[in-house]
Formats: C-alpha cells, sequence, structure tokens
C-alpha cells in the first residue's frame, strides 16, 4: 500500500476537508479525490462518505485514521530531522474549547505561540458543544467536566473554583448569609431546560442544595460576568474570569464559607503528543497557560 495515500487521507480528516487539505498540501483537490478512491479500493473498504459539502468518516475510516495517525506523524517528524529542520515548528493545529475560553484563559498563550513560531497555524473553534476530535480532525480539545470514557489521551490539568459573586451596588440592598437567601434575590445564570439552576454548596461537611429561579439566563458565561457587573443580580461564576473584579471592589464575594464542588478541567488529544514536537510544544503551552488560570 503507497505510503502517500494513507498520508492523503490524514491531511483530508486533519483539515476537514478536500479543499483545505489541496490547499495545505499545494496539490490539486483532484489528486487527494483519486488517491482516496483508490485506497479504498486497495482496502476494498468504504472509509469517507462524501457529499458536495462535506465528508464523514465511516466506522472502518475512523479506526483507519486513529491507527494511521501517530505513524504518519512520526514519519513527518522523522523527515524534519533528516533535513535538519526538527526544531522548525510548522504545520496546523486545530483545537476546540469552551466559549470564552480562549479569551480569558488562552489568548496570551496563543500569542505566544504565534510570536515564536511563525509557521505555525493554530485553528480555535469555541463551542460548548462535545466536538467528535477524529471525525472532524482536530488535535486538542479543552474539556470542562467529567469525562467519558473513550480511547483519547486525557490530561487533568486543575480545577475551576467558583464563586458567588454581586455588585457592590445590589450587595447594599440585599440580605445574603446562607444559602437559602438565594431564593429571595434576583439570580443570574446560563440557560437551562430546567426552570430553576441548582447550586450545590458545602460547609464544614454539611450540604445544602438550593433550586434557584433564574432572573435573567443568557448563553454565555461573559455575559453572566457584565450582567453581575452591571446589578442584575447575583451570579456564580469561575476565578478565573472575575477575582479581578473582586480584588478591585466591583465584585462582592458573598457565602464564602459555602464551598462549590471544583469542577476539573483537562486536555484530552487523539495522539499522544510524544509522537510528535508540534504537538509537544502546543500542548505545554496550553497546559502552562491553563495552570496559571486556574491556580
Amino acid at each position: 500500500m503507497d505510503i502517500k495515500l494513507i498520508h492523503y487521507f490524514v491531511e483530508i480528516i486533519k483539515h476537514g476537508s478536500f479543499t483545505k487539505a489541496a490547499e495545505s498540501l499545494k496539490i490539486p483537490k483532484s489528486t487527494l479525490s483519486k488517491a482516496v478512491t483508490k485506497l479504498e479500493r486497495e482496502t476494498g473498504t468504504k472509509l469517507l462518505v462524501r457529499s458536495t459539502r462535506k465528508q464523514a468518516l465511516t466506522s472502518a475510516g475512523r479506526e483507519f485514521y486513529e491507527t494511521c495517525l501517530g505513524p504518519i506523524q512520526t514519519i513527518e517528524d522523522a523527515q524534519k530531522a533528516l533535513y535538519g529542520q526538527d526544531s522548525i515548528i510548522s504545520g496546523t493545529v486545530k483545537i476546540t474549547v469552551p466559549e470564552d475560553f480562549e479569551i480569558f484563559v488562552l489568548s496570551s498563550c496563543i500569542q505566544s505561540l504565534c510570536e515564536q513560531y511563525p509557521d505555525l497555524k493554530i485553528i480555535i473553534k469555541s463551542t460548548n458543544d462535545v466536538v467528535d476530535l477524529v471525525g472532524e480532525g482536530y488535535d486538542f480539545a479543552v474539556r470542562i467536566g467529567p469525562l467519558e470514557e473513550s480511547n483519547l489521551k486525557v490530561r487533568t490539568i486543575g480545577y475551576i473554583k467558583l464563586a458567588t459573586v454581586v455588585s457592590k451596588d445590589y450587595f447594599e440592598r440585599i440580605e445574603l448569609n446562607r444559602p437559602s437567601d438565594l431564593l429571595n434575590v434576583r439570580c443570574i445564570g446560563l440557560i437551562s431546560s430546567k426552570p430553576h439552576q441548582t447550586w450545590t454548596l458545602t460547609k464544614n461537611k454539611k450540604t445544602e442544595v438550593v433550586k434557584t429561579p433564574l432572573t435573567v439566563e443568557t448563553n454565555q458565561i461573559t455575559s453572566v460576568y457584565k450582567l453581575t457587573l452591571s446589578g442584575a443580580g447575583v451570579s456564580v461564576l469561575p476565578t478565573f474570569l472575575c477575582q479581578q473584579s473582586i480584588d478591585s471592589g466591583e465584585l462582592v464575594q458573598v457565602l464564602e464559607d459555602w464551598q462549590f464542588q471544583k469542577v476539573p478541567v483537562s486536555l484530552i488529544s487523539p495522539l499522544s503528543t510524544i509522537s510528535s514536537v508540534r504537538l509537544k510544544v502546543v500542548s505545554e503551552e496550553i497546559i502552562t497557560a491553563l495552570r496559571a488560570s486556574l491556580s
């Protein structure tokens, strides 16, 4: 089997389309189409279901891609070393992160990578949806919360700390001494299919669960933050987002003795970073930025 055909197939999946892969490889799109057809003929297996707009991996194609991704990356790095280019970090890295995360946590990290490695291209997709890393060709995902079991490589980086906060102006107009007081004030949170927001707080091994109706619901955590700053109500925010405002006095942290369970933050990848200098460099930058923000 011609290894070039496998390389083309891997690049198509990594870039998400024949067109983008062809642009990256600087070859005609028709060459890639013929390569996949030949590869499917040689393997006797349908690898991709193609339409005019996109392609999707078959189950056999997914397994083939996961098996080939590591060896192809190793060969690419070996070629760079052979030609004395092993110190050059280049190519495309695709990352998916929760909405707003790249603004508050990863911006400086991305800026640093761009300055250090001008031949590196970074694609970031901000979404709260769980992206199919293999099917859409992503190298990394930052995920918040517990993870389901999978074949992906997982590194738990740290934990998000949550704080109950309110603007200084609104704080002076309300009584908020215990979790149940949240039922008597305006509360802000993310849009939910439920009629209330469930907040679980613990103090000295005592736990209280408060099902709080929301006065304002929004789909972005930055909106929750800005609305809280404006005095629209009380909210629960990650400290990486609101700590500066707490320190400046714009926001008041309330119920400080009552703690929320810490939320894990993980970096996941279809491929071990050991197999690629590029992936190792990018992952270490991301991990450093996450740990600095979560500490």
